[in-house]
C-alpha cells in the first residue's frame, strides 16, 4: 500500500518535506504537477483503511508553517480556501476515496493539540539560525544552491559531493595558512581537526543545506571568534568579491596558491550542477548573520581572473650535509650571520670568538672553496 494516494483529483504528488515518521512518513509536506502544495497528517485508521487529511495552501504560507509560524492546529482548522480533503487509502489494493471537508467540519479528534508547530530547523530565517548557533554553541552555515527552476527540491549526488568536499578543502586550506603552516606540506590533522564541517540538514528553496562546525575552538588572542570562523570569514569575503581583478587577487596572494587552487575546484564544481546562485547564511555564537553570495555568471568570470593572476608560492627548502674530513688551522676571526638551514633565524651580530677553518674533502677529491 502506498500512503500517497494515486489516480485522484489531488493528482501526481511528490513528497517535499518529512515533519514526522512512525513506520512511514505521517506528517510532511507534498505537491503535485501543478505546483498545488498541501500539509498532510495522518488522522485516524481503520481495519481496512488508513485516513489523512490534505491541507492545500500557498506557497507564501507554506513559507511561514516550514518556519514554525503558523500552529499545526490552523493549518487545517483555518485553511485558506476554507476546506481540506478527507482521503481515504485502503490497506488492500481498491479505489482510494477523496471527499472534502469544510474547516468546521473538522471533528475535532482529527486536529493536532493547540500549541503545535512543525520543527523546521533547518530552515533559512535568520532569527533562527542566530538563535540554533547560540544554543549548540556551533559556526552555523546555511549553503543554499538556487537553481533556474524554483521548485527544485533534489540535487545529483555526485556534483554536489564534488561541491562539499571541495568546500571543506578550501576552508582547510585558509585553515593551513591561518595556522602559520607551510602550504607546501600535507595539511595536518590538528588543522583538520579545527576546521571540520559536517551536514546537519537538508531543506528547500532551492535545495539548502544546513552545515556546522565539529568543534567550537576560540582563539588564542581572545577576541571571540573560533578558529573555524575566522577561516569562514575568509570565505565569505573571497564569496563576496566576485570577479573584482585587483581585490581578488590580493586576497589570494594572501592566502596563497593552495587556496586559490582548491577555492577554484569549489566554482568549477558549481559550474557543473547548474545553479542559478549561491546563497550563504553564516552564523557564529552571540554573532550577526554574515551572508555570501555568487551568481552564476560571475562564478565564471572569477575562474578566469584566476586563470589570469600569477600567485607566489612558498617551497620550504632543507640541506643535509654529511661531513668526511675536518682539519684545523686555528686563527682569530670575526664571524657574522652564521648559517642558519631550514628556516632557522640567525643572529645578525657579529660575534669576536676563536674560529677554526674547516676543509671538507670527500673521499676522492678535495673541494676548493669559492
Amino acid at each position: 500500500m502506498s500512503f500517497l494516494p494515486e489516480r485522484t483529483i489531488l493528482g501526481q504528488l511528490e513528497i517535499i518535506e518529512v515533519y514526522d515518521f512512525y513506520d512511514k512518513p505521517v506528517l510532511f509536506s507534498c505537491k503535485n504537477k501543478s505546483g498545488l502544495i498541501f500539509i498532510v497528517i495522518c488522522v485516524d485508521s481503520s481495519d481496512v483503511a488508513e485516513i489523512w487529511l490534505y491541507a492545500p495552501m500557498s506557497s507564501s504560507r507554506f513559507k511561514n508553517v516550514a518556519q514554525g509560524k503558523v500552529e499545526l492546529r490552523d493549518i487545517f482548522n483555518n485553511a485558506e480556501d476554507g476546506f481540506v480533503y478527507h482521503v481515504e487509502i485502503p490497506y488492500e489494493d481498491g479505489i482510494n476515496v477523496v471527499k472534502t471537508f469544510n474547516r468546521n467540519e473538522i471533528p475535532d479528534e482529527y486536529l493536532p493539540e493547540l500549541g503545535q508547530v512543525i520543527q523546521a530547523e533547518d530552515n533559512c530565517d535568520h532569527t533562527n539560525i542566530e538563535t540554533t548557533s547560540t544554543q549548540k554553541r556551533r559556526e552555523i552555515i546555511d549553503f543554499v544552491l538556487q537553481f533556474p527552476e524554483e521548485e527544485i527540491t533534489e540535487a545529483p549526488v555526485g556534483d554536489l559531493g564534488l561541491i562539499l568536499s571541495s568546500l571543506q578543502e578550501t576552508i582547510d586550506a585558509i585553515g593551513q595558512i591561518k595556522l602559520g603552516k607551510s602550504e607546501s606540506h600535507i595539511i595536518p590533522p590538528e588543522v583538520k581537526q579545527k576546521t571540520q564541517v559536517v551536514m546537519s540538514g537538508v531543506f528547500s528553496g532551492s535545495f539548502g543545506m544546513r552545515l556546522q562546525g565539529s568543534v567550537y575552538e576560540e582563539d588564542s588572542l581572545g577576541l571571540g571568534e573560533s578558529f573555524l570562523g575566522q577561516c569562514l570569514k575568509e570565505f565569505i569575503q573571497l564569496i563576496n568579491l566576485g570577479a573584482n581583478t585587483e581585490e581578488l587577487p590580493a586576497k589570494l596572494n594572501v592566502l596563497k596558491k593552495k587556496t586559490a587552487f582548491k577555492y577554484t575546484e569549489f566554482l568549477t564544481a558549481l559550474t557543473r550542477i547548474g545553479i542559478s546562485k549561491l546563497h550563504i547564511d553564516w552564523a557564529s555564537p552571540g554573532q550577526k548573520v554574515q551572508m555570501g553570495e555568487i551568481e552564476q555568471e560571475t562564478v565564471f568570470k572569477v575562474l578566469d581572473v584566476i586563470k589570469n593572476t600569477k600567485l607566489r608560492a612558498e617551497t620550504e627548502i632543507c640541506v643535509n650535509v654529511k661531513l668526511t674530513q675536518i682539519s684545523y688551522n686555528r686563527a682569530l676571526r670575526t664571524v657574522g650571520l652564521p648559517f642558519s638551514g631550514c628556516g632557522g633565524q640567525g643572529d645578525t651580530q657579529p660575534l669576536k670568538q676563536q674560529v677554526s677553518f674547516v676543509n671538507l674533502r670527500s673521499p676522492r677529491q678535495t673541494a676548493k672553496s669559492g
